[in-house]
């Protein structure tokens, strides 16, 4: 959606004027001191806020020693009086003690965090997927969101880091679908493209052709290709099945960056030449005629009996030769 903005006018001014508009929030369920409680992923709030009213139930302690004005939540600034240390527990395992503030009731959410506590903690939203990825690529599903893909769909990484050089392709191993109704979609980057080469068997391999100028580097678990069942189509833009227009352009492009000149073989140093002499012979540049005095030899001629399906072999002594005149000669010939 194209949004005008006014000189002056910020980027989030419109939000205020349209009270029945919803948003889509960062939120997820997780545990404050072994509590349940709905925590909100605010990327663009540089402190955590806690709920007084939820900080009472919980039985945390403040001190309120320090104070802090805070714009952002609600339309007009406060005062968040007093910090507490919580245990934030995370996917059930992730635990983390953090020192938080403590303000008025932040409208829904028991806790905010923002990015104080996200930067350290490694947390990376992920709004196309519907999730929140914690370290170690563990992944918390956002509330009210369902996830991009179902059980049914298998995702394609890159197993390893790469290095590419021009001109030149890496390999990755295609599982085998477990249904002949899957369809595999694959997608592209900046710097390269995949094509689809058969292996032995049933087996199919992903070749990633890096067609730019310079050296290429992947890094692993770089997501190449999905797996999706019958019609469905990827949710992510930048994904095309196997066989349609796009993916013939992208098979231009790896032809077009790779070459064949490596295919070739090439002698090895102790290469000696060829086992067997070989003649060298100068380029004749006019008819060769026999030296005069040289007398022929004789030639062995087969002649072929098509009836009798047999060969003859004679010889023929260059005295018996024809010894009338040459081919060349204009006197008439008699018997």
């Amino acid at each position: 959606m194209a949004l005008e903005i006014a000189s002056g006018e910020p980027r989030g001014y419109w939000k205020y004027h349209v009270p029945d508009k919803k948003f889509k929030q960062a939120k997820a369920v997780g545990k404050i001191n072994n509590e349940k409680a709905t925590l909100l992923f605010d990327s663009g709030a540089e402190v955590s806020i806690l709920d007084i009213a939820f900080a009472r139930k919980v039985g945390c302690y403040v001190d309120n020693s320090q104070t802090l004005e805070c714009e952002g939540v609600g339309e007009s600034p406060y005062t968040a009086e007093g910090r507490t240390r919580l245990k934030i527990t995370l996917a059930g395992s992730l635990v983390y003690f953090f020192d938080v503030w403590v303000g008025p009731p932040t409208g829904g959410q028991d806790l905010i965090l923002g990015m104080d506590f996200m930067v350290p903690a490694g947390i990376r939203l992920d709004p196309a997927d519907g999730s929140i990825c914690l370290p170690d690529e563990v992944r918390i599903q956002l509330a009210g969101r369902r996830p991009m893909y179902g059980d049914k769909v298998a995702q394609v990484f890159l197993n390893q880091h790469c290095q590419i050089d021009v001109g030149k392709s890496a390999e990755v191993t295609l599982q085998r679908n477990k249904s002949s109704q899957q369809n595999l979609w694959v997608t592209r980057g900046d710097r390269w493209v995949p094509t689809v080469t058969a292996g032995s068997g049933a087996t199919r391999f992903l070749l990633l052709t890096n067609v730019s100028d310079r050296k290429l580097v992947l890094h692993r678990d770089l997501r190449v290709a999905i797996w999706l069942e019958g019609d469905r189509v990827p949710r992510v833009p930048g994904y095309i099945s196997v066989g349609s227009r796009r993916y013939a352009e992208w098979q231009n492009l790896a032809y077009q960056a790779t070459a064949d000149g490596d295919d070739e073989v090439r002698p090895t140093a102790g290469d000696d030449g060829p086992a067997v002499e070989r003649p060298q012979y100068t380029m004749p540049t006019a008819i060769l005629r026999r030296p005069p005095g040289r007398t022929a030899e004789k030639t062995a001629i087969s002649k072929c009996n098509q009836a009798q399906n047999t060969v003859e072999a004679y010889a023929c002594d260059p005295v018996d030769r024809w010894e009338g005149p040459s081919i060349g000669d204009s006197r008439n010939l008699q018997r």
